[in-house]
């Protein structure tokens, strides 16, 4: 492991590099939260590839398909259709937002949106909840590269990835965040095509990896393995498709990228760049997935590795990085996927802690300055680490791409329509918003919880359909916006968001 340490410490030291240059460029609010509005196209459409798969599809993706098969990919495919809807849908609206009205989040868009403090207030407690969900998934992704590394207890891996988020993201602001971006999508994009192509070899290739498999399986489930929907149901496999796909419109992760931007012109190639990225990333986590379930069945695995796997088959990329790779590339991939955890992260806490110092004081008839902000916006990054410790620790286990899952359905069903339809049809309401946010957030979070604790009512009328809660959360979401939107009174909207509408 010396190789591979040495090239992750000098990778490390290149992203801190890039934190610290940014915390000499983070001269206000506008610096921390939305780097500046200085972002090129290249660097927005990595800073949105980076941001939207991170830690749970370079670290939870393999380890799925090792237990569910190809059925997860549909979890994958929608990088081809997402970008490109979020693009056409909020991109122009969200970056010339910014210029006619100043917003600087999500919550500052819907106010902006439905002229409403109370809807603002409610978007940004359902950001919070989202965020730090997501955070927890990035945090405990972080873990499991750190801890074969370093060779580090799990629970003492996360608190120092913690950490080191923490010191990041408060010195550097999104200007970290997204210029790491830039480097370390590069450099995954990059080893994805490798490691995929090593995969191959590895395995002697798909055709032999797949027939080993369906006629392997002790349980006579790998035919099943390697066909469309995996060992999980079509209903679900379809379900993890129009979460992911449909959903993109109400990540803030994303919907915030488009506040960055320097030249809106330029928007129209970034959906292009964004999905050949995500997509490539798809292939690492195909090929890892497929070899290491290979080499389980056919008994190359060590004990070592297996006993790894049994713990957790989110260890199956270390799996795969430790021994089957060159050390330099292993140390690479390591080091890749760390710092687009910690970017990702970064995103994540800078926005939630927008959501603390600028969206809630708003909804309650109060205002920060911009120094004030840039403060307390700090402090709120400590808090909602610790919080992000506490919920890794303790929801971690349900599997890293399952967890990320749940931080997109959540924001999905919660903000999708207030956002991706209200900036696209006129005739929605405030009442529609609120409505949908709440039923939205609540059904989400119910579901897991019911799903979590196995309750009847849940496992006899829901859980046994297939259909992924955050799904049929957005699902009704939409509805219940659409037509309360319909039931109440349109408001009128004055002539700059007309306009901004129809741009």
């Amino acid at each position: 492991m010396a190789t591979i340490r040495i090239v992750v410490g000098l990778y490390m030291l290149v992203v801190l590099y890039i934190g610290y240059w940014a915390m000499k460029q983070t001269k206000s609010s506008t610096d921390f939260f939305i780097a500046g509005k200085k972002l090129g196209l290249y660097a927005l459409a990595m800073a949105s590839f980076s941001a939207a798969i991170s830690g749970w599809v370079f670290v939870g993706g393999p380890g799925l398909f090792y237990s569910v098969g190809q059925g997860s990919l549909w979890m994958t495919f929608p990088t081809s259709v997402s970008f490109l809807m979020a693009w056409i849908i909020l991109g122009k609206r969200m970056r010339l937002l910014t210029d006619v009205k100043g917003s600087m989040t999500v919550s500052d868009a819907i106010y902006e949106r439905y002229n409403s403090k109370l809807v603002s207030g409610i978007s940004a407690a359902a950001l919070l909840v989202g965020l730090v969900l997501y955070l927890a998934n990035q945090i405990t992704s972080f873990a499991f590269i750190l801890s074969p590394i370093f060779n580090l207890k799990h629970e003492l891996a996360v608190i120092i990835g913690m950490l080191i988020v923490l010191i990041y993201s408060v010195a550097g602001g999104m200007l970290a965040g997204v210029y790491t971006d830039v480097f370390q999508g590069t450099i995954m994009i990059l080893s994805s095509i490798f490691i995929f192509i090593m995969a191959l070899v590895k395995g002697g290739g798909t055709v032999n990896m797949t027939s080993t498999i369906a006629s392997t399986m002790a349980d006579g489930t790998g035919a099943n393995f390697i066909g469309p929907w995996g060992l999980a149901s079509p209903i679900t496999a379809m379900s993890w498709f129009f979460l992911l796909s449909i959903g993109i419109v109400g990540q803030p992760h994303i919907v915030h990228k488009f506040f960055m931007v320097r030249d809106t012109n330029k928007l129209k190639w970034g959906p292009t760049l964004a999905a050949v990225g995500g997509m490539m990333a798809g292939l690492l986590w195909f090929g890892v997935g497929l070899v290491v379930k290979y080499l389980s069945l056919t008994g190359q695995l060590s004990t070592e590795a297996m006993d790894l796997l049994s713990k957790s088959a989110d260890n199956t990329i270390v799996v795969f990085l430790n021994n089957y790779t060159p050390k330099i590339i292993a140390g690479l991939v390591y080091a890749g996927i760390a710092s687009a955890i910690m970017s990702t992260a970064d995103s994540f806490i800078n926005i939630a802690s927008a959501a603390v110092v600028r969206d809630l004081p708003f909804s309650l008839g109060k205002e920060l300055d911009s120094k004030q902000e840039l403060v307390y916006g700090r402090l709120a990054v400590a808090i909602l680490s610790v919080i992000a410790v506490i919920l890794a620790l303790t929801l971690g286990s349900q599997g890293i791409a399952l967890l990320g899952a749940f931080g997109w359905g959540t924001f999905a069903a919660a903000l999708a329509p207030a956002v991706g339809i209200g900036f696209n049809w006129k005739k929605g309401t405030r009442q529609g918003a609120l409505c949908s946010i709440i039923v939205g957030l609540i059904l989400n979070i119910g579901l897991e919880v019911a799903k979590t604790l196995q309750l009847p009512f849940y496992v006899n009328n829901i859980g046994n359909k297939g259909i992924y809660n955050g799904t049929l959360s957005l699902a009704i979401s939409i509805i219940v916006y659409i037509l309360v939107s319909y039931v109440t009174k349109k408001q009128p909207l004055d002539k700059e968001m007309e306009s901004l509408l129809e741009a």
